[in-house]
């Protein structure tokens, strides 16, 4: 199925950063995972230098103990690698875990770097979308350390590595990563090969326009694991399609990443015309998933593998591929 030759809106790519997601570039197969580089280390393991895929080294001469996150996935990774008690701010879509100290109108799209340096940090952790402070910030004197859209397993694999050495936390991050890679494993390694060989297909809805994936994304690459094909292609990564492309096309599984944005749910779905004829829906193969979970690339994707694993091995019949 061809994606329309659409492409995502400003806004929207917002909402997919932070509620829906932040948009992954489709995978090259090339190998991104940064190395670190240790320089004669103090006592205390510093300084130390990391380095994110696409943006310079940055050495840290000491231990942060005041960092802002402008990114909900580096939230999620700095408090998973036991960084969050040196966290002191972070931005307004930082909503997991619940004790992140989130601050209303401190933004990950439109920084501002006064409202960052309000917070005296020695660290700031932000996305490639909030690129615009990064001058301002390293003028103040403030380390600065850019997390980029993962392409893979891997990319986030290194990006927790690399926040786990730069605040001081190297074993706990190498034991999240493991743990991760174990999770992971065991949720595939759960579904049948029958199933994986089966040639079945999905539909991912990131908004109810019908936004979606391609395989090549960071989410379309945990599809593929279980042997899943998208419906749709395009260039983007993410293309448009019509509710008729679905209807053609007619998914084995239909998964929803927009439930909590937009209140989707599988009976909402069933009744679009024309998609009571899907097979994901005849055969209650619609699945609702965590928006927030499905659009971030932390340590929280054990769970979204998981649920893909639960949803295919719940149905002992497995529909045959079209």
């Amino acid at each position: 199925m061809s994606a329309s030759s659409r492409t995502l809106p400003a806004f929207l790519v917002s909402l997919l950063l932070t509620a829906v997601a932040l948009v992954g570039c489709s995978s090259d197969g090339a190998d991104t995972t940064a190395d670190s580089t240790t320089p004669a280390a103090s006592a205390e393991g510093f300084p130390v230098t990391v380095e994110f895929a696409g943006s310079e080294p940055v050495t840290l001469d000491n231990q942060p103990e005041r960092i802002v996150s402008l990114s909900p996935t580096a939230t999620e990774m700095l408090f998973a690698v036991g960084a969050g008690d040196q966290v002191v701010a972070v931005d307004e879509y930082s909503d997991y875990p619940a004790d992140a100290p989130t601050v209303a109108g401190l933004s990950g799209y439109s920084p501002s770097v006064e409202a960052v340096l309000d917070y005296d940090p020695d660290l700031v952790v932000l996305m490639d979308k909030s690129e615009s402070i990064v001058d301002g910030l390293k003028s103040a004197g403030v380390p600065v350390l850019m997390i980029r859209s993962a392409r893979n397993l891997d990319d986030s694999y290194s990006q927790i590595d690399q926040l786990a050495m730069a605040t001081g936390h190297g074993a706990t991050g190498s034991g999240v990563i493991e743990e991760m890679r174990s999770g992971i494993q065991a949720a595939i390694d759960s579904v049948p090969a029958s199933v994986k060989d089966a040639g079945l297909t999905y539909y991912h809805e990131l908004t109810s326009d019908y936004y979606t994936t391609t395989d090549g994304t960071f989410i379309g690459q945990i599809y593929s694991e279980f042997g899943l094909r998208s419906i749709a292609e395009g260039d983007s990564g993410y293309p448009q399609l019509t509710s008729e492309a679905v209807v053609a096309a007619d998914p084995d599984y239909v998964f929803l990443a927009n439930t909590r944005a937009e209140g989707t749910t599988p009976e909402t779905v069933a009744q679009r015309p024309g998609w009571d004829t899907i097979t994901a829906v005849r055969e209650d193969q619609v699945i609702n998933l965590n928006d927030d979970i499905a659009s971030r690339w932390g340590p929280r994707i054990v769970e979204l593998v998981e649920q893909i694993a639960q949803a295919l091995n719940s149905h002992a019949a497995v529909p045959a591929a079209a």
